[in-house]
């Protein structure tokens, strides 16, 4: 690319072998606010187009050498769309026919008026302007399209290969499991992440489709395990805006009462109109609501002030070596003191280490969750208690 593309001003090639035509045509295309390279022959013209970008080709048809119609095709062969400017000083009919065949935009005579060569310089070099910001269009357009096609391949193989591990949630003061969550898996080894599965559903639009399926696996499993004592089900906070979580087949609905649907997303809950509304409709039917990452910030606090939770889970990062950090163990405390306060169960998830379990413990955390007690798997771990 030339100094005066970087530097932000067009730049032009002329190519001629007269000299004293030359150096005139340059000083006034620089006059004119132009950045401009200069050949005098087509060989070292094309050398120039090769290397470096142009807005405007600038080209004398008699020359020795290759010719302007010559060298208009060997531009034609590298760039389809560069504006050239052919001038001659004999015109003949067929030259002009093999300048339109080759896509020169103009053909002048010499001696030309500069008014003339200024108004197609600013013609042209607008045209090619346009002409490169379409293209820059359609080909983001392009791309757009070409990755949401392969996420969309992608999107459908993790669905084909969707499944849901369980993990137990333990009550240590009983030495019991009072539920599991059930956790999104697939097969499909390319887009095997939770989070980006749940990434792609959101910029594919498909969240109620990967809702719809997860739900039904949840179900079929209650289902073929009626001793299953509760499961804590993650929902998309846009899963709320949708009507068949509220239908009489919604596949949940049997089981509502065994149920906490479990509010995920980390997006400010007040984005979804009419939440607490659509919270007690849930409630009606005999599900309990679940608060996630309490702990994790202002959203997590501000959805269990809002949505008065039956349940709320501590952010993982509270629990990881809570034993060494004066202010996790200060911060759990408290909210394990306002839970009981309110009557509401607190779940400390991802407990990993013998000293995590014991300090929460002292802290008055009660339900556990973590790799500690059982890996999540199919259909339903014993956990190690």
């Amino acid at each position: 690319m030339s100094d005066g593309l970087k530097a932000g001003r067009p730049a032009i090639l002329v190519v001629d072998d007269d000299d004293v035509f030359l150096r005139a045509c340059v000083r006034m295309l620089e006059m004119w606010q132009y950045d401009v390279v200069q050949a005098t022959t087509a060989a070292a013209a094309l050398k120039l187009v090769r290397e470096q970008d142009f807005d405007v080709i600038l080209s004398d048809i008699n020359m020795p050498g290759a010719n302007g119609i010559e060298f208009l095709r060997l531009v034609r062969g590298h760039d389809k769309d560069v504006p050239v400017i052919l001038m001659t000083g004999g015109p003949e009919l067929e030259t002009a026919r093999l300048a339109v065949e080759w896509g020169a935009q103009s053909y002048l005579i010499k001696p030309l008026a500069m008014p003339e060569l200024k108004e197609a310089i600013e013609r042209h070099l607008h045209a090619h302007q346009e002409t490169r910001r379409e293209r820059k269009i359609l080909a983001v357009s392009e791309r757009v399209a070409r990755h949401t096609e392969e996420q969309r391949e992608q999107f459908g193989r993790a669905m084909d290969g969707l499944w849901m591990a369980f993990q137990p949630i333990v009550c240590w003061s009983l030495k019991s499991v009072v539920a599991y969550e059930a956790l999104l898996r697939t097969t499909d080894p390319t887009l095997n992440i939770p989070t980006d599965i749940i990434r792609i559903a959101e910029e594919l639009g498909e969240v109620h489709t990967l809702g719809h399926k997860t739900r039904a696996l949840i179900a079929k499993v209650m289902a073929e395990h009626p001793e299953l004592p509760g499961v804590f089900v993650n929902l998309h906070v846009l899963d709320l805006l949708d009507e068949e979580l509220y239908a009489p087949q919604s596949p949940l609905m049997p089981f509502a009462s065994r149920i906490h649907l479990e509010i995920t997303e980390r997006m400010a809950i007040e984005k979804i109109p009419d939440t607490h509304d659509r919270i007690e409709r849930l409630r009606k039917l005999g599900y309990r609501i679940a608060v996630d990452d309490l702990g994790e910030g202002y959203s997590g606090l501000n959805s269990f002030a809002s949505l008065e939770p039956d349940a709320v889970k501590l952010d993982m990062s509270l629990i990881r070596g809570i034993e060494k950090a004066p202010t996790k163990r200060r911060m759990v405390r408290a909210l394990a003191s306002l839970c009981r306060e309110l009557n509401t169960p607190l779940v400390a998830e991802g407990v990993e280490t013998q000293a995590e379990l014991d300090t929460l413990l002292e802290l008055g955390a009660d339900w556990l969750q973590g790799y500690l007690f059982a890996r999540p798997g199919y259909p339903l771990p014993v956990p190690r208690m």
